[in-house]
């Protein structure tokens, strides 16, 4: 059988494995007397070994079998849990990580893991060597084999007349008779395959007589989280099991010896019409009691067909604004209202097809518990991380795109933004220091917090910094709020090489966040107040798909600008309209606000307005302006299409979108536009 058409199915399993290791390692490390996490690090290490051997990965085989050895010694109380141990888990999973991309990749490993597999080894011997082990070994203790005799977990033997002479034939020729019922974990992709496996497995040991359900039903997959196997063997039952649970995504497997004394006081098998009734019955009695199995409440789907979906949706949204303009000239009340019924129907899909895009953050934030644990021993801090709504669900391409951001943000935390222990304890903190991870819905927006409560940042250090390094002059800082100046760390070039300093660090890559963020049409604000702690908050649109648009009219083009950029419109005449360093300037509301031509910015001609002229305020984080534009067309919702690769990146553009009567409006990137302001201004 080739099983290389599963590998892109082996990869999701085989991460998530090592997911599964990471946060049970965490776990254990704060409870080392929890067997149940020993107990689950093991299945998750046993499971990946079998995938891999099954997919002929024999070296990832190989390296996660050194890893199930020192987790099964520690699983059977052989060897203690210690820090030395843990940390060599730790790192044998990062390995692991990295030699399964590796064959992922390049269906070989290229990194040596000679070296790791011998710190494994040596640990383990090292442990047994305690007195412990010895002692039983002196006593002539063997580890007991796991085993289990029937009870209620176990598929109900039947067997006919013919099955019983072969029972008797197979005593008399002294072959072992076993019956296996074999349960496969719940969630478990393709269990006829895992199936299949087994059956490869026993055929190698003796006979396979029988199967309950029949082979046929259990190829269909017409079973649920179990099934059973009669077998003739010489070898024995702790021999049988240990090759079964040697397959991956076996929960358990109950192996009971069968004689023929047992065979004759077994039930008479039920006829196979009679039978096959049955299972039809119980089948039919499954769905309508609305019951499911937990394989069927989720299907994997390839990211690009789900790509395709939405732009064939996206589409459709297009079509429906085209036809809704078109009902607006009909005069058949029939019409207007099967047209009225196809937009609410269009409607109802298109938010369907955005949930399908939508994933919970929880993906994203799953990385951060281990990346601060070890970020904390290496600074020789206590740190504590705090995770909320990670359920809360965000649009797939901001999520794949949020990652990094959050980690420049969570390694400043630990490295600079919390004090080390005796200085906590100075400040009266408790020892620990505490950073806490949250997501929550706002409105249209899906807003992540970092907050620490360490030491703070100094407004003052950072002006005098940013002084130092000729971001601003002595006059500009004296004129700054604290707010104002602790939005400088955003600034490029703010960067410090200083090792140890109030301010060491928090600026590093805080520039690359907030850039990251506006590309994403979100926003950055930070709020800290000194000896307390500071909080950094990203705010994100929802998805960047589908979203609700300014039309504006500039020159002989039409531009969309997303509504979360605006803030307001007004009516300019041009005696308000100043000019400062040659710059036009508006005062509102106190505020000076620079004006731009959108026209002329974007090579569309000149504006050339005798009276009042509409601007719309446009903000991206702490930016701000005055767009003039010929004309307000409305709001609309429309799709982003992005442009083609042959135009390149095209200054000020981040898309463009169809219109109902078929026109073409371009999506204005505000952040591009106003950070081009910036740069002019300095």
């Amino acid at each position: 059988m080739d099983f290389y058409e599963y590998k892109d199915v082996f990869a999701v399993e085989a991460r998530e494995h090592i997911q599964s290791l990471n946060e049970n390692l965490l776990q254990f490390e704060q409870t080392p007397a929890d067997r149940e996490l020993v107990a689950e690090m093991f299945r998750a290490a046993h499971s990946l070994k079998g995938m891999a051997g099954t997919m002929g990965y024999t070296q990832l085989a190989d390296f996660t079998h050194h890893m199930e050895n020192l987790l099964d010694a520690l699983r059977n109380e052989e060897i203690a849990p210690s820090q030395e141990l843990i940390n060599t888990l730790f790192d044998s999973v990062d390995m692991l990580e990295l030699i399964l991309e590796e064959v992922i990749s390049f269906d070989t490993v290229h990194t040596d893991t000679t070296a790791m597999k011998e710190r494994l080894a040596e640990i383990l011997a090292g442990s047994l060597a305690q007195p412990k082990a010895a002692e039983a070994a002196e006593a002539g203790q063997a580890e007991p084999i796991p085993s289990r005799q029937a009870g209620e977990a176990e598929v109900q033997l039947t067997l006919n007349e013919y099955d019983r002479e072969l029972l008797k034939e197979a005593a008399a020729r002294n072959y072992n008779v076993y019956w296996i019922t074999v349960i496969i974990r719940q969630d478990v992709l393709m269990k006829s395959v895992r199936a299949y496996t087994v059956f490869q497995a026993l055929e190698k040991l003796g006979t396979v007589v029988k199967s309950e359900p029949s082979a046929e039903d259990i190829d269909e997959e017409h079973f649920e989280d179990r099934f059973a196997v009669l077998i003739f063997t010489r070898q024995s039952l702790p021999e049988v099991r240990e090759a079964i649970l040697n397959i991956p995504e076996i929960l358990d497997v109950i192996v009971s010896e069968v004689t023929v004394e047992d065979a004759e006081s077994l039930p008479p098998r039920t006829p196979e019409i009679t039978a096959g009734k049955e299972r039809a019955d119980q089948a039919v009695r499954r769905a309508g009691d609305g019951r499911s199995r937990v394989v069927e409440k989720y299907v994997r789907v390839e990211t690009e067909r789900l790509d395709q979906l939405n732009n064939l949706v996206g589409e459709l949204v297009i079509s429906r604004t085209q036809v809704m303009e078109l009902a607006k000239q009909l005069e058949d009340g029939h019409s207007r209202a099967v047209i009225a019924q196809m937009d609410r129907v269009t409607t109802e899909l298109q938010y369907a097809a955005m949930k399908l895009r939508m994933v919970p953050v929880k993906h994203v934030f799953d990385r951060f518990p281990r990346m601060v644990r070890d970020l904390a021993k290496q600074a020789g801090k206590d740190v504590q991380l705090q995770i909320a709504g990670e359920e809360t669900e965000l649009d797939r391409s901001l999520t794949n795109q949020i990652g990094d951001p959050l980690v420049h943000l969570i390694r400043n935390a630990v490295d600079h933004g919390l004090e080390a222990r005796e200085e906590r304890l100075r400040a009266g903190k408790p020892a620990e220091g505490r950073i806490r991870l949250e997501a929550r819905h706002e409105g249209s927006h899906v807003v992540i917090e970092v907050a620490d409560d360490g030491r703070g940042i100094d407004s003052e250090k950072v002006k005098a910094k940013a002084v130092d390094i000729g971001l601003i002059t002595l006059e500009q800082a004296a004129k700054m709020t604290p707010q104002e100046a602790q939005g400088l760390i955003f600034e490029p070039g703010f960067s410090t090489s200083e090792e140890v300093t109030d301010v060491s660090g928090r600026g590093v890559g805080m520039d690359a966040v907030k850039a990251i963020l506006e590309a994403m049409n979100g926003s950055v604000e930070l709020r800290s107040t000194l000896g307390k702690g500071t909080t950094v908050s990203l705010r994100l649109p929802l998805t960047l798909a589908i979203i609700q648009a300014l039309l504006v009219r500039t020159g002989t083009e039409m531009l969309a600008i997303p509504i979360q950029s605006v803030r307001e419109n007004l009516r300019v005449t041009p005696e308000v309209v100043k000019t400062i360093h040659g710059e036009r300037v508006i005062t509102l509301r106190n505020e000076v606000l620079p004006i731009l031509d959108l026209t002329g910015l974007l090579g569309f001609g000149t504006i050339t307005h005798d009276g009042g002229m509409p601007v719309i305020v446009v903000e991206a984080g702490t930016m701000k302006a005055g767009l003039m534009v010929d004309e307000l067309l409305g709001q609309q919702e429309v799709v982003i299409k992005r442009l083609s690769p042959i135009l390149g990146d095209v200054k000020g553009l981040a898309g463009a979108t169809v219109l109902g009567d078929g026109t073409v409006a371009l999506i204005l990137d505000v952040a591009a536009v106003l950070n081009d302001l910036t740069a002019e201004s300095k």
